[in-house]
């Protein structure tokens, strides 16, 4: 009887081994698949400029964009009830920098952005004066 418990709990372990590595290998391939990049001001300045194709992407809303804009950037207000339908007027073949006043925005814009098929480089940690202090 002894020998036969102990074969039950080997089988027992061993097939919570492979469940447990079956949802390891699912959480590592998803997050090897996530569309969005959050970096920092400097690297996130130093990839936008050394990508041709970059859509810049304000995500403030319009009051906060007309006291100061980036010179290339596009606006869609992420508190807007439509935003999910505006960024649909974004090339998917382009990746999208997304960035807003302090980081809040952006990060959860980015989430939407990804989920609709885009690139997306998020900036963290910073917002808009912290990219117009760069010069962007």
């Amino acid at each position: 009887m002894k020998k036969l418990n102990n074969q039950n709990t080997m089988k027992k372990i061993s097939f919570l081994g492979l469940v447990m590595a079956f949802f390891m290998l699912v959480a590592c391939s998803e997050s090897a698949s996530s569309q969005v990049t959050n970096m920092g001001v400097d690297e996130f300045v130093k990839t936008y400029k050394s990508t041709s194709n970059a859509q810049l992407l304000d995500v403030r809303t319009p009051n906060e964009w007309a006291q100061g804009k980036l010179k290339n950037s596009a606006t869609i207000d992420y508190n807007s009830p439509d935003f999910a339908q505006k960024i649909s007027t974004l090339d998917k073949k382009k990746p999208v920098f997304v960035y807003c006043a302090v980081g809040g925005r952006s990060a959860r814009a980015a989430q939407v952005l990804e989920k609709n098929g885009f690139k997306v480089y998020n900036l963290t940690g910073a917002g808009y004066a912290h990219l117009a202090e760069k010069g962007l």
